[in-house]
């Protein structure tokens, strides 16, 4: 029933400044853009998922975080602090299982970075 990926999709205020976070900052490129439309996409670094993001005047920020794993999240952190995206606290250690740090793009939506401490 299911294929393969996933797409998480934003209302946004501004795609032009959505897709350059996410593209100039996080590093992901751009599938589709259509000013006209108010519509824009990315591609992750994760297999078959996809960011994709609707202009519109109102945005409610979303309070489920999206949640990017990387191999070192100091090492991560570090990076994109020093690209200019802000983190909300300091780095979050739950023993034995996973480091966290939480992020936000331009419009609020939560965004989050994951290191596994354990296997799966």
């Amino acid at each position: 029933m299911f294929v393969p990926g996933l797409t998480v999709w934003y209302n946004v205020r501004s795609i032009e400044s959505s897709l350059a976070f996410y593209t100039e900052k996080l590093g992901f490129e751009e599938l589709f853009h259509n000013p006209e439309w108010g519509m824009a996409m990315v591609k992750t670094n994760t297999d078959n998922c996809v960011i994709g993001f609707s202009e519109a005047e109102t945005v409610e920020p979303s309070t489920s975080s999206t949640v990017f794993d990387v191999t070192d999240i100091e090492d991560a952190v570090h990076k994109l602090q020093g690209v200019g995206v802000s983190f909300v606290g300091e780095i979050e250690t739950i023993d034995d299982f996973v480091k966290l740090a939480t992020f936000a793009d331009p419009d609020g939506h939560s965004l989050m970075l994951s290191q596994q401490l354990t296997e799966l």
